[in-house]
């Protein structure tokens, strides 16, 4: 599927959840509820998005030590360059540009770098799938919900044994890769390879128990703190919720809803996963609809200040960005 046509399924995605969150929406009423809100929560939102984002430049420092050690101004700055390019340009280009960029930084080979980010997803969904199991326990859901629940939850499980596997039986994996790649033409084996094989050194952070818990406890920080941000929102809106609980229902069907491809910026998920959440407390429409749209800007703007900021400290234009994001990454083996 080429470019162009991945960009366009990403928009129909992206206006089909944004339909689905406007359903019965009183415009008047949203309005009316987002002049209302306390502003200064709205900023203890914001600095708890930017710090989100160190956080992560830390979890990914831990993640990267079988490389070698990484300077913590390219590491910071990479992350927020890339959670950036997330917001402003198509396909999760942050995805690709954050680890061009620390490589070409760090003389890091690509490949194991890309790994990197891999397993940072996997982690991520691993913690996304312990908040929606615990809050299928704290609030009631219905069956449908729980089920889901239970396929997450088996999704989690069948995940972190695939990488436990494949790091435990490494030779027996690489083996078994040999026989795949020597199928595929050469133009796809050669990256392939390399990133196989810099994702299998990534994974030596299992081998070290320290290490391991290092990555889990940074995970575990980082998602308290993405729970925090989302119920400072809704502090800022005097919502008379339960705000922990709903705070955690919030962050776990927010990040599932994003997790969806989509357009930039996740418009369209991220107020078709509000309002799901919000409805599981009987909040209306609108002032769910309010409440998405408030929120989701005050993390837009923390995070493309921040993008902006080591743009202009790393030297690097917003055109380089969009090539650095349009390019094939060839995984060198560096």
């Amino acid at each position: 599927m080429n470019r162009q046509l991945r960009i366009l399924l990403t928009v129909v995605i992206s206006i089909a959840f944004l339909g689905f969150a406007l359903r019965g929406v009183e415009w008047e009423r949203a309005y009316a509820t987002a002049s209302q809100i306390e502003v200064g929560w709205l900023v203890a939102v914001m600095l708890g998005t930017v710090w989100t984002l160190y956080i992560r430049a830390q979890r990914w420092k831990v993640l990267l030590r079988p490389l070698g050690a990484v300077p913590q101004a390219p590491l910071v700055h990479t992350t927020n360059i890339g959670f950036m390019a997330n917001m402003v340009l198509p396909l999760r280009a942050g995805e690709i540009v954050r680890p061009v960029l620390l490589a070409q930084k760090t003389q890091l080979p690509l490949g194991g770098v890309l790994a990197t980010i891999v397993l940072e997803r996997v982690f991520d969904l691993l913690a996304v799938i312990f908040l929606f199991g615990l809050a299928t326990v704290l609030v009631p859901v219905s069956e449908q919900v729980r089920s889901l629940g239970y396929i997450l939850l088996g999704m989690g499980i069948g995940l972190g044994t695939v990488v436990g596997v494949t790091r435990w039986q490494e030779e027996r994996v690489l083996r078994l890769w040999g026989m795949v790649s020597a199928r595929l033409p050469e133009f796809a084996a050669e990256p392939l390879n390399h990133f196989v094989r810099g994702f299998l050194k990534a994974l030596e952070v299992l081998d070290r128990p320290g290490t391991f818990v290092e990555v889990v406890v940074w995970t575990g920080y980082l998602w308290c703190i993405i729970g925090a941000v989302n119920t400072f929102g809704l502090v800022a809106f005097s919502f008379a919720l339960p705000l922990l609980r709903c705070g955690l229902v919030l962050t776990a069907i927010v990040a599932l809803a994003v997790s969806v491809p989509s357009a930039p910026g996740y418009v369209g998920s991220f107020q078709f996963g509000c309002k799901l959440a919000l409805d599981v407390f009987g909040v209306e429409a609108s002032e769910a609809l309010a409440f998405s749209v408030v929120l989701h800007v005050s993390q837009f703007v923390a995070i493309l200040g921040a993008g902006l900021y080591s743009l202009t400290r790393e030297g690097i234009s917003f055109r380089q960005l969009e090539e650095v994001s349009k390019s094939d990454v060839s995984v060198s083996a560096g």
